[in-house]
């Protein structure tokens, strides 16, 4: 909770700095954008240790637009923990996070999948096409052999095979944004958090409109 706390700190102080703060949530929409957000806000939350979190504050737009944009995400999240039993799954804010088992998806050292990641996978794909008004924000890991030290490129193309494995189930290309982790968290829940891959599902523009246009 400290953590979620800091993220929303660090992207208040961006709002501010931007001149956003004086906007409405439709005009900081407009400016941002839920790609553009969820970007800025996953960099900040690298600062905090949550770049995921941080994803789906820096999307959110708030108000009772957000409100129904989370009971969107609210019924994709019961057939997430339905149907993906590889993957915890936890609502948050106007989006979804989801982690899977690093060593479930990949070999040490490897980017090529494991067949135990391709059927989370494969479920999750199901359910994403199921629920076409979301992006996909997805944060890869990856440690120089023997130590928890990030390995940027091993991170970013791990990241990447799982987008292109969601795409190759249909999944439309246009829905993913992937980075590498560059960052090792502190502590023991830090190398917990070191040991799982992250995603981020949140609302898309098409979604964002909707959203607004039903408190018009």
């Amino acid at each position: 909770m400290k953590k979620v706390i800091s993220v929303l700190a660090v992207c208040g102080l961006v709002l501010s700095s931007t001149g956003c703060v004086t906007m409405n949530n439709s005009e900081q929409g407009a400016l941002v954008g839920a790609m553009g957000g969820a970007l800025i806000g996953s960099l900040l939350g690298d600062s905090t240790g949550d770049a995921i979190a941080g994803a789906i504050i820096g999307a959110a737009i708030g108000g009772v637009a957000g409100a129904y944009i989370g009971s969107y995400m609210d019924r994709q999240a019961v057939d997430m923990r339905q149907g993906i039993g590889s993957a915890e799954v936890e609502r948050f804010g106007e989006g979804i996070l989801l982690s899977f088992d690093l060593n479930l998806l990949f070999g040490p050292g490897g980017f090529e999948l494991l067949l135990s990641g391709r059927n989370g996978l494969d479920h999750l794909a199901i359910i994403l096409n199921n629920y076409p008004d979301t992006h996909v924000f997805i944060e890869g890991r990856g440690f120089v052999p023997g130590t928890l030290e990030p390995d940027f490129p091993l991170a970013e193309r791990r990241a990447r095979v799982m987008a292109d494995y969601l795409r190759s189930r249909n999944v439309r290309a246009d829905r993913f944004t992937v980075r590498g982790y560059s960052r090792t968290q502190a502590g023991s829940y830090g190398r917990i958090r070191d040991r799982r891959m992250g995603l981020a599902v949140i609302a898309d523009d098409n979604l964002r409109r909707t959203a607004r246009a039903h408190v018009r």
